[in-house]
């Protein structure tokens, strides 16, 4: 389950605090949520913190312990992205053993790696790719961003890139947001979903290209668990590839 949830951090019991483990609380009224902790990464001033936290259903609030993070944000407005469930919420007879439930469940959420998988020809770098990784760099532990080869491109597109792809690698290394950057083969575009089995596939808004399509029954065929998620468009009237290469000639 992959929940996106924003709020502003309130002010709550202070209970984690007293046992070593600061947090951040917002308040959450849907009932979509299990009484639950989960594992999440947590977005604060655009750095991306990883974390753990405990929907407490009859208190409508979120409690996060975020890692290596004891900053003062209350009134600031956060992002949290529930990336899996760990355990369900359950009673304790005890402050010691909650505390040692909640030292095993970071240590399990430490060692657990969620990754991100994304795809595109990066010709003419711009914004608009930048924001895609940030994007999609939200919902894991690592991101695997596969750069296009140029045969595939021309016969996708019609046409060559720009940029050779030596070149649109370095340029997606410049931005240093993707952990691991691929050189995209001209065979089957599909056997990376095989090679990789990535818990997340990231798409940019308009990534139409044919075997898009064909995503979702190559995961159902491999019996992966893998999801797919559009990331939104940013400012596409400005910052759209084809656009910028046109002001360019």
């Amino acid at each position: 389950m992959i929940k996106s949830i924003s709020g502003e951090v309130i002010h709550g019991e202070k209970l984690w605090r007293v046992l070593w483990f600061p947090t951040a609380n917002i308040a959450y009224t849907s009932d979509d949520i299990d009484n639950s902790v989960f594992h999440i990464n947590i977005v604060i001033d655009d750095i991306i913190y990883r974390g753990m936290w405990s929907y407490m259903v009859q208190k409508r609030v979120f409690e996060a312990h975020i890692f290596d993070f004891d900053s003062d944000i209350y009134g600031k407005k956060i992002e949290v992205i529930l990336l899996e469930k760990v355990r369900d919420n359950r009673k304790f007879d005890s402050l010691e053993d909650l505390k040692e439930q909640i030292w095993n469940d970071k240590k399990t959420i430490l060692q657990r790696q969620v990754h991100v998988l994304t795809f595109w020809s990066f010709d003419v770098v711009h914004k608009g790719h930048e924001y895609y990784l940030r994007q999609a760099r939200k919902y894991g532990t690592h991101l695997t961003t596969i750069v296009a080869h140029d045969y595939n491109i021309e016969s996708i597109k019609w046409q060559a890139p720009q940029n050779t792809q030596s070149r649109r690698i370095k340029d997606v290394e410049n931005m240093w947001i993707a952990c691991e950057i691929i050189a995209w083969k001209i065979e089957n575009p599909l056997s990376w979903i095989w090679e990789l089995r990535p818990d997340i596939i990231c798409l940019w808004y308009d990534q139409r290209w044919p075997f898009v399509d064909l995503l979702q029954e190559e995961i159902d065929s491999l019996k992966l668990l893998t999801q797919i998620i559009r990331i939104p468009a940013f400012d596409p009237q400005i910052y759209k590839s084809s656009l910028l290469k046109k002001k360019r000639k």
